[in-house]
């Protein structure tokens, strides 16, 4: 097992930068190693499409069954919530498995031996500490996320009142006879778990992505200072020709962070796109279920307070990262200044040509967006918090 790993490690650059994220996807069946025989690939893809294809059944039955409670006394609203949370799951795992070789081969012609070594000891700390804040926000992504499974799991047996099913959903059969409900549990729980999983791995990987053009930025104003120390410790003789080719191989990594950002933003356009539509209604229904809530808190009542959370935290870290990779958080404006910070004065005319070039290039915005509209930062997260708490009080004022 451990060597099978390792092979998938060695021959797939992918599986090196964002492990977590890739291997999770690829026991989900959405992604796969390169290096797999045309069998392994073609078994993996039906394995997909057999659970996803139960996936989207459950959404059906989920749908049909809030559907026809619509004016009933069954009829609950935070069933929306597990409708649409079900069907963007769906939908971000089919699309990025039908571009899953796009995505593959943006990764590889990025992610090179410039990308992914560190020269010194500077550099290795450096991409430590964004690996680090990578892991981190995964953990706290995924605590939450997994947290809805288990409490939905863990509902039929806390509940005193009868045994009832995590998620209501329309069944063309009795589930009130324990064979039927113990293998419908099952399907809603394994599915459910597929459902977070494609969550979890997705959002992160977008999140990683984008920490990692960051830690790109980082390197790159390191790289400059450090053209300075280089020409001091050659008591100021570093040739014209050297000096040239280290600033243009930074005027390159440059140009290559900014291209990287922009095919980034159109790789995951539709996946964004999903994302903020179904982040208000999300939102606004979980806050609505809370505050309409009567009685002692319970199972449900604390699955609801994590399924809240994860709505917010869904939407809120695409806007953090995506507003602290841009220029807003001076990430861009950080190459200004390392130029500024150089002692400029004492390079070569041809090299001060080649710093202004890279300062007008950086006073260009690096910034993500949805759909090229709506921008991917805090203020986007605010504004979406906002539309929420309005829907939220016509949805009182309205049922009250």
């Amino acid at each position: 097992m451990h060597s099978t790993l390792a092979a998938i490690v060695k021959n797939n650059i992918e599986y090196k930068i964002l492990p977590f994220q890739f291997f999770l996807l690829t026991f989900l069946g959405i992604w796969c190693p390169s290096n797999w025989s045309l069998k392994s690939k073609t078994a993996h893809n039906v394995y997909f499409t057999f659970i996803f294809f139960l996936d989207f059944l459950i959404c059906i039955e989920m749908f049909i069954h809030f559907v026809s409670s619509f004016g009933t006394d069954n009829f609950k609203l935070i069933n929306f919530f597990l409708v649409s949370a079900n069907i963007t799951a769906v939908y971000k795992s089919i699309r990025l498995m039908q571009n899953r070789e796009v995505l593959r081969y943006f990764i590889i012609s990025y992610f090179d031996y410039e990308w992914t070594k560190s020269h010194d000891s500077v550099e290795h700390a450096i991409n430590s500490k964004i690996d680090l804040r990578i892991r981190r926000v995964t953990v706290i992504y995924s605590a939450s996320m997994i947290g809805i499974v288990l409490l939905k799991a863990m509902s039929p047996i806390a509940e005193s009142n009868g045994i009832p099913l995590p998620v209501d959903a329309w069944y063309p059969y009795s589930i009130e006879k324990s064979k039927w409900f113990w293998i419908t549990y099952l399907h809603q729980v394994i599915l459910g778990s597929s459902a977070v999983g494609a969550h979890i791995g997705i959002d992160t990987l977008f999140v990683g992505l984008l920490l990692k053009s960051s830690g790109q930025i980082h390197l790159l104003n390191y790289r400059l200072r450090n053209l300075m120390l280089l020409k001091k410790c050659n008591f100021g003789k570093l040739k014209e020709y050297s000096e040239k080719n280290v600033v243009l191989r930074c005027i390159y990594h440059h140009k290559r962070i900014y291209r990287f950002g922009g095919d980034l933003n159109d790789k995951f356009q539709e996946i964004l796109f999903i994302l903020v539509v179904s982040s208000i209604p999300n939102i606004c229904i979980n806050v609505y279920s809370l505050s309409s809530y009567k009685g002692n808190i319970n199972v449900q009542y604390i699955a609801t307070i994590f399924s809240t959370t994860s709505a917010l935290l869904q939407f809120f870290i695409a806007c953090w990262y995506g507003n602290e990779t841009t220029l807003d958080v001076n990430k861009s404006l950080q190459v200004i200044n390392a130029v500024y910070e150089m002692d400029w004065t004492n390079f070569h005319v041809s090299t001060k040509r080649l710093l202004i070039f890279i300062m007008l290039r950086a006073s260009k915005p690096l910034k993500f967006s949805v759909a090229y509209i709506i921008p991917m930062n805090l203020d986007s997260f605010i504004k979406t918090i906002k539309a929420s708490y309005t829907a939220f009080n016509l949805l009182q004022q309205t049922t009250n």
